[in-house]
């Protein structure tokens, strides 16, 4: 007999308090949420996921992810829907803690709704909220199969399910409709390259097709679906006689693992699957861990190095096999895991190659390439020194590019300027100035980098430079930046009444 059986009188079991909402799913963003139920949906076979933002009088009033996947009856959906009750997990399935409806939905909107239909079985519906995530409401049996037999999905759904936030919390509420149709491309674009990149390897088999479409409720239509495509990270053109990718090999609790590390070519940093998002792709540097052919952390060193500029090339892909799950501890978002002592260790023992180099050596060979990849070639042609206004990198290239002239550096700076034109070329003071006013347009939204903007900023050295190279300006000299600055102005000019136009079209969809 077990000991603590004579100890124990009764055994009780009680409902988690409803404050149990606030501590799951803090850390989830737009993007993962979404991601999490889209792994409910791929767990219940399903092939066609949609996901559809419901608009109301020119604003976003909810969202529903539908799917043509097995879809629950009314005991699964009750078990789906009650905190603290994990369902049992199939092999292969992505499901990990038994919260990612609950906190995922939760953490964006104050009411989930999940309609749902089996084979075989009765449509159910249920519901919960925010302020009671304990209290599962049923749906009446009408309103379910209203909802079930009207979602107008481009694909037929015989059995499947709709997950529903109704008063979101986290979209905007802004009256501007300019903001909105703003917002909305934002998110829309998000998470179609979140998904795209977390799922990529099923998206490229064919096993999971994703849409995003936004709904009018009215006018009871919705607008033109927008495929969810692939971003492989690793998804570069390999190149002759290049040694990577290469396996790396690692052992932990006498058992052999691989997993495959890359060298990124600089010379194709420029695509999407390098800037993963949008994001400088130095940001995507290190471990891309998968389990299932998920993608479960993009980029980061877990403790195995700092991440720094000079290792932007290196990524490594690694599988958690079932033998590899007790040594990582994946976060409720799916967005990052943390390995063990053992593991880490393994990593830093592995062997890489058919050289069989160390996990140093092979940093070191990013580092190189990189290094390499940042040669310049002198040229006989002279510039005027540049300054502040630029990053150590780009300054070194401008060293080792051109000759400069023997007159002082000249600086490119922002300041806030009342006139239209989006800069001005202050002789005397050797500078620069750009127009604060319209920095978002030139340097991208939210930036306040002092270094920003390095590729505009480079193109005004190679025109303005030979205006400071001399005492004074002639009359042509005058002239010529008459008319510089007035192209500039009407170039900005352009560029503004285009974004008006194209925000405008956006609105109008």
């Amino acid at each position: 007999m077990n000991p603590d059986e004579v100890l124990v009188t009764r055994v009780r079991e009680f409902t988690p308090d409803a404050s149990i909402a606030a501590a799951v799913g803090r850390h989830h963003t737009f993007e993962t949420a979404i991601a999490d139920l889209v792994d409910n949906s791929i767990d219940a076979k399903a092939t066609r996921v949609l996901l559809r933002f419901l608009e109301k009088d020119g604003a976003v009033v909810g969202l529903r992810v539908m799917d043509n996947g097995s879809g629950m009856d009314a005991e699964r959906l009750d078990d789906a829907m009650t905190f603290g009750r994990k369902r049992k997990y199939g092999p292969g399935a992505l499901g990990h803690f038994g919260l990612g409806l609950k906190a995922a939905s939760l953490s964006q909107a104050d009411v989930l709704r999940v309609y749902s239909r089996q084979l075989g079985s009765m449509p159910a519906g249920r519901s919960i909220t925010s302020k009671s995530p304990t209290s599962v409401a049923d749906l009446n049996d009408d309103h379910v199969e209203s909802v079930l037999n009207s979602l107008a999905a481009d694909f037929l759904i015989e059995s499947g399910t709709v997950i529903e936030w109704a008063e979101p919390r986290t979209f905007l509420r802004s009256l501007d409709t300019g903001d909105r149709s703003r917002w909305l491309d934002e998110r829309i674009t998000s998470v179609i390259s979140h998904l795209g990149t977390v799922f990529h390897r099923m998206i490229s088999a064919g096993a999971i097709e994703v849409t995003v479409d936004v709904f009018d409720l009215d006018y009871n239509e919705s607008g033109p679906p927008r495929a969810v495509t692939a971003i492989d990270p690793f998804g570069y053109e390999s190149l002759p006689n290049d040694e990577y990718p290469t396996d790396l090999k690692f052992s932990v609790d006498d058992s052999e693992h691989s997993g495959r590390a890359h060298i990124w070519p600089a010379a194709q940093s420029g695509r999407a699957e390098y800037r993963l998002g949008g994001k400088p792709g130095s940001l995507a540097q290190g471990f891309y861990f998968y389990r299932f052919d998920r993608l479960l952390q993009i980029g980061g060193w877990n403790t195995l190095t700092v991440s720094k500029l000079e290792l932007e090339y290196a990524r490594i892909a690694i599988d958690v096999t079932e033998k590899l799950e007790k040594h990582v501890t994946i976060n409720p978002e799916k967005a990052g895991l943390e390995l063990d002592s053992d593991l880490k260790q393994a990593l830093l023992e592995a062997t890489i190659g058919h050289s069989r180099i160390s996990f140093g050596d092979y940093l070191e060979k990013a580092i190189g390439d990189r290094r390499e990849s940042r040669k310049y070639t002198k040229r006989p042609v002279t510039l005027v020194e540049p300054s502040r206004g630029f990053g150590s990198d780009l300054l070194e290239a401008f060293e080792s590019t051109v000759e400069f002239h023997s007159s002082k550096p000249i600086d490119i700076r922002w300041r806030v300027e009342f006139l239209e034109t989006p800069l001005h070329v202050d002789l005397e003071n050797r500078t620069i100035w750009l127009n604060e006013q319209y920095r978002g347009l030139i340097a991208g939204p939210g930036s306040m980098d002092a270094a920003d903007a390095p590729f505009v900023k480079t193109l005004l050295v190679l025109v303005f430079s030979k205006y400071f190279e001399g005492a004074h300006l002639g009359a042509r000299e005058k002239a010529e930046l008459g008319a510089w600055e007035e192209l500039l102005t009407a170039a900005l000019r352009d560029q503004i009444a285009r974004e008006a136009l194209n925000m405008g079209d956006e609105a109008n969809e």
